[in-house]
C-alpha cells in the first residue's frame, strides 16, 4: 500500500488533485459573481458544478497514466526513469497552486471592498438624515422590498416588475413576526441611487430585498437579493428562470425563502400557506398585477386620482377567478372609497350610493366566501362589518385578525377608526400606539397617527409630525396631517411655514383649500375664507368635506349641518360616519346616524370646538 501511495506522489497524482480542486473553486467563485451580473439562467452554476465533478477523476487519471517532457505529453510507461522530470513539474504544480490561491484571496479581497463601497454610508446632510432617523432601532427581522427593476429588452413590463414587487410584500405582510415596511416607503426609493445601508436606516429596517425581472419569449427571469444592511452580507440570493406560466409559483417561492431566510417562527407547511398568491390562474394574476402596478401610479399623483383603470383589472381577475380573494377585497374597497366624501376621491363612479353599497357588498360577500384560511376571512369580515357600521363586531373581528398578524398597520387604521367611532378610548389609544411606533417604518401609519393625535394631544402630535418631516420632507399627507395639528397646538407661525413649502411642492393639490382656510382662521382673516368658500362653491363642483369644513371654521353651524342633510337624504349612514372622526362633529340632528350609534351603544363626547376658528362677525 506504501508503495502505490509513494508512486501517486511521484507522477504528481496528489498535486494534481489540489490543483484541480483550487482552479475549481476559483471558477465556481467567478461564476457565483458573474452569472447575477450577466443575468444568466439559474441552471449555469450548477452545470459549471456538475461539469467540474464529472472531470475531475479523468484529470486523475491522466496524471497517472501521462507524464509532461519537454517533448510533450507521453505516456508514463514509454518515460525512462532516468529522464523523468515529475519533480520539476511537481515543483512547477505547487507554484501553480499557491498562484491559484493567490488569485482566490484577491478575488474575495476585491469582492469585500466592492460590499464595502456599497455598504459604506453616504455624507450625511442636515437635510437628508435626520437625528429621527439615526436613533431608529432597526428590528433583524423587518424588511423592505424595494421595487424590481425592469430589464426587458424593450423596458415594457414596469407594470410586471411593480405588481411582482407589491405582491411579495403583501405575502410577507401576513407574516406574523415579520415587520415589513410599506409599499409608499419602500417605492419611494424606485430609481434611487442611494446604497442599501442609506435606505434601510432612513427606513429603519435591517434588510433589503432588490432584484429584476426580464420577460421576453414567453419566459420570464427574476434576480433577488436578500441582504442584510449593516454589512451588506447577501443571507440569500435566487435567479429563476422559467415560463411566464410558472410567475406565481416564483412568488409563492420568493416569499417563503425570504421569510425562513430572516429565520421567522412559522414552521415551512404554514408558511407556505400563508403566503400563497390566491390563485392559480395566471391571467387573474396578471390582471390583478397591473391592477397593483395602476393603483400605484396613479397614487404618486396624489388625491383626486382614484383610477379606474387598476378597478377594472381587478375587475377583470376576479372574473377570471372568482376565487381570488383578494382580487374580490380590492374590488370592493374601491366602492368603500366611492362612498366616502371625507376622502379627495370619492364618487368617481355615476352611480347612486346605494348602488355603490349593493355593489360593495356582492365582492365582500364573494371575498369572505373565497377566503382560504380563517385568518384571511377575519379581516375581509371586519371590513365589511365597518362599512356598514356594525362597530362592535368590527372590533371584535379585527381585534381577533391582530391577535394572529400583529404587524399589519392597515388593520391597525382600520381598529384605530372603529374603536374612534364607537367612543371605546382604550382600544383606540392602544391602536394609536402601536401606529406611533410603526410609523418609523410605515408613513401611511405616521400619517393616521399624526391624523388623530390631535385628538388627544395636539402638542405631542405636533412634534411628532415635524421630527417625521425631518425624515420625509416631502411626504404629502404628513404634512397635511401636521399642519391641522400645529394649529391645535396654537403653533400658527409653524404652520404658516409648513403651509408655504405645501404650496410650492404640491401646488395643485386639492387639499391646498382647505389647509388655506385653516391657516386664514388662525390668522383671523375670516374674509378669506368667506371668499374661498364662495369660489369654491362657484366651482361647479360639490365637495361636501370642504365646504362644511369652512361653515364649521367661520362658527355657522346650522348652515353646515343643512349640508350634511342633503348627504343624509342618500339614505346611507356610512357616507356621514367619516365626520364621527371630527371631535367637533355633532351626530345629534341626523337621526340615521343616531340610530346607528345607539345600536351600538356608543357614548359618544359633547361635540368640541374649533381652537383656531374664525373670529365672529363684527
Amino acid at each position: 500500500m506504501s508503495g502505490i501511495f509513494a508512486e501517486l506522489k511521484r507522477r504528481n497524482v496528489f498535486r494534481v488533485a489540489a490543483a484541480y480542486l483550487v482552479a475549481a473553486w476559483l471558477l465556481l467563485q467567478l461564476a457565483d459573481i458573474l452569472i447575477p451580473m450577466l443575468q444568466l439562467p439559474d441552471w449555469v452554476p450548477r452545470l459549471i458544478l456538475l461539469l467540474l465533478l464529472i472531470g475531475f477523476i479523468p484529470a486523475l487519471i491522466v496524471a497517472w497514466a501521462f507524464e509532461l517532457t519537454p517533448e510533450g505529453l507521453k505516456r508514463e510507461r514509454d518515460v525512462d526513469r532516468s529522464q523523468s522530470i515529475t519533480h520539476d513539474t511537481g515543483r512547477r504544480l505547487n507554484r501553480a497552486i499557491i498562484g491559484i490561491l493567490v488569485g482566490v484571496i484577491v478575488l474575495m479581497g476585491a469582492e469585500r471592498l466592492l460590499v464595502a463601497n456599497r455598504s459604506a454610508p453616504e455624507t450625511a446632510t442636515p437635510d437628508s438624515v435626520s437625528a429621527v432617523a439615526s436613533s431608529t432601532v432597526q428590528t433583524a427581522k423587518s424588511i423592505a422590498v424595494l421595487p424590481f427593476v425592469d430589464m426587458s429588452q424593450n423596458q415594457d413590463q414596469e407594470w410586471f416588475a411593480d405588481g411582482l414587487s407589491e405582491e411579495i410584500l403583501n405575502a410577507l405582510t401576513r407574516v406574523p413576526d415579520l415587520l415589513v415596511t410599506s409599499r409608499t416607503s419602500a417605492f419611494s426609493y424606485k430609481g434611487t441611487e442611494k446604497n442599501v445601508p442609506t435606505i434601510a436606516q432612513e427606513l429603519g429596517v435591517a434588510n433589503i430585498l432588490e432584484g429584476s425581472i426580464r420577460r421576453a419569449s414567453g419566459r420570464i427571469r427574476v434576480t433577488a437579493q436578500l441582504i442584510r444592511a449593516a454589512d451588506g452580507f447577501h443571507l440569500w440570493s435566487q435567479n429563476y428562470d422559467r415560463d411566464s406560466d410558472d410567475v406565481i409559483d416564483v412568488q409563492e417561492d420568493l416569499a417563503v425563502k425570504i421569510a425562513t431566510a430572516l429565520e421567522t417562527t412559522m414552521d415551512p407547511v404554514a408558511l407556505a400557506a400563508m403566503v400563497k398568491a390566491g390563485t392559480r390562474s395566471v391571467e387573474a394574476y396578471q390582471a390583478y398585477l397591473r391592477g397593483l402596478a395602476s393603483y400605484a401610479s396613479a397614487g404618486q399623483l396624489g388625491p383626486g386620482n382614484s383610477d379606474l383603470q387598476g378597478y377594472r383589472y381587478f375587475e377583470e381577475a376576479r372574473q377570471l377567478d372568482p376565487g381570488f380573494m383578494v382580487a374580490h377585497l380590492r374590488a370592493a374597497a374601491f366602492w368603500a372609497d366611492s362612498m366616502s366624501p371625507t376622502l379627495w376621491n370619492w364618487g368617481v363612479m355615476d352611480t347612486t350610493p346605494k348602488e355603490a353599497m349593493a355593489e360593495f357588498v356582492v365582492r365582500m360577500d364573494q371575498a369572505i366566501a373565497s377566503a382560504t384560511n380563517p385568518i384571511d376571512r377575519l379581516a375581509a369580515e371586519g371590513f365589511k362589518a365597518s362599512v356598514e357600521l356594525r362597530l362592535r363586531e368590527a372590533l371584535r373581528l379585527l381585534g381577533a385578525y391582530l391577535d394572529e398578524r400583529p404587524l399589519d398597520l392597515q388593520i391597525w387604521g382600520w381598529h384605530a377608526t372603529n374603536a374612534y367611532y364607537a367612543s371605546d378610548f382604550a382600544t383606540y389609544d392602544a391602536a394609536l400606539a402601536v401606529l406611533r411606533e410603526q410609523g418609523r417604518t410605515s408613513p401611511e401609519a405616521a400619517d393616521f397617527y399624526i391624523n388623530y393625535a390631535y385628538t388627544r394631544n395636539p402638542d405631542e402630535g405636533a412634534e411628532y409630525g415635524l421630527a417625521q418631516l425631518a425624515t420625509r420632507p416631502d411626504n404629502r399627507g404628513i404634512m397635511y396631517q401636521t399642519h391641522r395639528t400645529l394649529l391645535w397646538a396654537g403653533r400658527n407661525k409653524e404652520a404658516a411655514d409648513l403651509l408655504a413649502r405645501f404650496e410650492r411642492l404640491f401646488p395643485q393639490d386639492e387639499g391646498i383649500v382647505l389647509m388655506r382656510m385653516r391657516q386664514a382662521c388662525a390668522e383671523s382673516r375670516r374674509d378669506d375664507v368667506e371668499q374661498q368658500l364662495a369660489e369654491l362653491r362657484g366651482s361647479g363642483k360639490r365637495d361636501w368635506f370642504t365646504e362644511w369644513t369652512a361653515l364649521q371654521l367661520l362658527g355657522q353651524e346650522q348652515e353646515a349641518e343643512s349640508v350634511l342633510r342633503e348627504m343624509e337624504a342618500l339614505d346611507v349612514p356610512f357616507m356621514l360616519a367619516g365626520w364621527l372622526s371630527y371631535p367637533y362633529f355633532d351626530p345629534r340632528p341626523f337621526p340615521e346616524l343616531m340610530a346607528v350609534l345607539e345600536r351600538e351603544h356608543v357614548a359618544r363626547p359633547a361635540p368640541g370646538t374649533i381652537p383656531f376658528a374664525c373670529p365672529a362677525e363684527h
